[in-house]
């Protein structure tokens, strides 16, 4: 089963996040796709959900998410934690 990555934001059509993530995912045979998730401020919620479920292995969070998305978090650690400013997410099993 494909593992599921996106980036989250308002815009996010503009992001090459997903051809950058599909090379290296094909160029080291990772089974897992990366996909763009434009999403209004109250799917966060949801989105966190989904990473806590595993249907969501992980993702990056673009503008105007990185500071809204931090309520919903469990922990804040490096440079989210000193910049109170998230740029990724992902279940810690």
């Amino acid at each position: 089963m494909k593992k599921k990555f996106a980036i989250i934001g308002d815009p996010v059509s503009h992001s090459l996040s997903p051809t950058l993530h599909s090379y290296w995912f094909d160029k080291h045979k990772i089974d897992a796709e990366y996909s763009l998730l434009n999403i209004k401020e109250e799917d966060i919620k949801n989105i966190i959900k989904k990473i806590r479920n595993k249907e969501l292995y992980g993702v990056n969070i673009t503008l105007p998410y990185k500071q809204k998305i931090i309520p919903f978090v469990d922990q804040l650690i490096n440079d989210a934690k000193s910049t109170n400013s998230v740029n990724t997410i992902f279940l810690d099993d």
